[in-house]
């Protein structure tokens, strides 16, 4: 289990990403955005648009004043939010340097299970039933 707060109406996590090299990254969780996203200098600050010509694209809008955005589908070696590793996972990149938000989109937040506590303000993410089980259900005990 990995546990968050939320400040200011936003929920950040700690998120490695691995790809060339290994990035640590606070990410913003967005349930309503539908993909994990960001600027290509977060993975690889040695790619350029050509190097991806063969990469599935998407045109993503609603992130700069309303203009679509190009993004292109990138494979990571590993992604991990917090201490809960989900392996090799896709995300989608820009190369638009008005992009400078790191999002956590519901591609990779439909794989764990993401549990928000109103009374101390706290976002537990668990990665399935057993870990729900072992680590979030006692402290449901504390609030009884």
């Amino acid at each position: 289990m990995y546990s968050t707060s939320i400040k200011q109406n936003r929920c950040r996590v700690e998120c490695i990403i691995v790809a060339e090299d290994i990035a640590v990254e606070n990410f913003v969780v967005d349930t309503g955005a539908m993909y994990t996203c960001c600027n290509y200098l977060l993975v690889n600050d040695k790619l350029d648009e050509t190097s991806l010509k063969d990469c599935e694209t998407n045109c993503i809008g609603g992130l700069i004043e309303g203009d679509k955005v190009r993004f292109y589908k990138y494979a990571l070696k590993q992604f991990t939010i917090g201490n809960i590793d989900l392996g090799e996972q896709s995300i989608w990149i820009t190369f638009d340097q008005r992009v400078t938000d790191i999002i956590l989109g519901m591609d990779i937040l439909r794989q764990i299970m993401m549990i928000i506590n109103p009374y101390n303000q706290q976002v537990h993410f668990c990665r399935n039933y057993i870990d729900y089980r072992t680590n979030f259900e006692p402290l449901l005990c504390e609030y009884n």
